[in-house]
This record gives C-alpha cells, structure tokens and sequence, in this order.
C-alpha cells in the first residue's frame, strides 16, 4: 500500500467510526493480498498516521480501554486505534 492508498484506508475507517479504528488481519492480508512484509510496512504507516491524528495505537495482544471497558487486541485484530 502507497501513502495515498493508507490515507484513503484511514480516513474511510474515521468516517465508519471516529472513536474507534480498527484494522482486521482479513482487511490487510486477505483483501489486499499484501505480501507479510507489506502488510508490516502498511501498520508502521498506519499507526504512524493515526498517531498524528491524536490516536493511541495498540497492536495485537496488547490491553486497551474504550469507554470505561478493558479489551484486549484479538488475534484476528492487528491495530486498534483509539481517540478519546
């Protein structure tokens, strides 16, 4: 993915929800058909984007809260971005 093709990934994600992204390994991997080190480079760049736009990233695995609820990042779920 090009940084137009993010750009536009992000903001049509913001549109859906803009307290909440969430990016699916389905989306990146099996939509996109990305290469395993395309889809590491595509979440450098989407974290660093959503991190500019004031959002806290967490990847897979990790702890997060959204309103006032504790989750965890899924397995199938390889970024969560949240604004608050």
């Amino acid at each position: 993915m090009n940084l137009d093709e993010i750009t536009e990934f992000i903001d049509n994600k913001i549109e859906q929800d803009s307290t909440k992204i969430t990016i699916g390994f389905f989306e990146l991997k099996v939509k996109r058909n990305l290469s395993d080190a395309d889809v590491l480079n595509a979440l450098y760049l989407i974290s660093t984007r959503l991190m500019n736009l004031g959002y806290k990233v967490y990847k897979t695995n990790e702890k997060y809260t959204y309103k006032e609820k504790e989750y965890i990042v899924q397995s199938n779920e390889l970024l969560i971005g949240i604004k608050e």
